[in-house]
């Protein structure tokens, strides 16, 4: 079985050439082309769906690898911890009598605490992954996104263009050049995603700091 990297690598890999595939048919087109001019819309919204996509994938891996470690919820840190305990959560917000909050406080959560990790609910782009929720999602699990600050108005515009075209609109992306730009910056922000993950995996920053 390939090891983590590899898979990272590979995930990155096809998405990539699948862009570049795209950029070069965009070069033999005529310039200013109606050919040319298509191929540019379809290039941004591969671009984002290959943003969306990887994120995705990215965020799955990681807690897919962290809970397949096998250890209790009470030796992780506290993103992963009160993570894995996002639907348990939720359940208590439709039950918030003081016998249901007492039951909670005095029982339940011990118990949950010593239970094996597990994740019921994962990290949702919601179709729109604008750079707050990327940020608000590897919060959440305690992945770096240094890259997504950096890059984060380039971001919204991927996004936001991306939805100008998918509703119809005659969102106009002029030439490679001006397309670049913006892969860029998506690029830096998935590989930057996909190290923290491996970096993450193998120094167990899932687990709590020892004292």
């Amino acid at each position: 079985m390939p090891d983590l990297g590899t898979i990272l690598e590979e995930e990155l890999t096809w998405r990539e050439a699948e862009l570049a595939s795209l950029k070069l048919l965009v070069l033999d087109s005529p310039r200013g082309s109606v050919r040319e001019l298509s191929l540019l819309r379809a290039l941004w919204i591969m671009l984002y769906a290959h943003y969306e996509g990887f994120c995705k994938f990215a965020w799955d891996f990681y807690l897919e690898n962290v809970e397949r470690v096998g250890v209790a919820r009470e030796v992780c840190c506290v993103p992963i911890a009160r993570f894995s305990l996002a639907k348990r959560f939720s359940e208590v917000r439709g039950d918030t009598s003081v016998e249901s909050l007492w039951s909670v406080c005095t029982t339940h959560f011990g118990e949950w605490m010593k239970e094996q990790l597990g994740f019921e609910i994962h990290l949702e782009t919601k179709s729109n992954l604008w750079p707050n929720l990327l940020k608000e999602n590897s919060a959440a699990v305690d992945l770096p996104f240094a890259m997504v600050d950096k890059n984060e108005l380039k971001l919204k515009a991927l996004v936001s263009r991306r939805n100008d075209i998918a509703h119809g609109k005659k969102m106009v992306v002029a030439t490679l050049e001006d397309y670049k730009p913006y892969e860029d910056a998506a690029l830096l922000v998935m590989h930057e995603l996909a190290v923290a993950v491996l970096d993450c995996l193998e120094r167990k920053t899932y687990l709590k700091p020892p004292v």
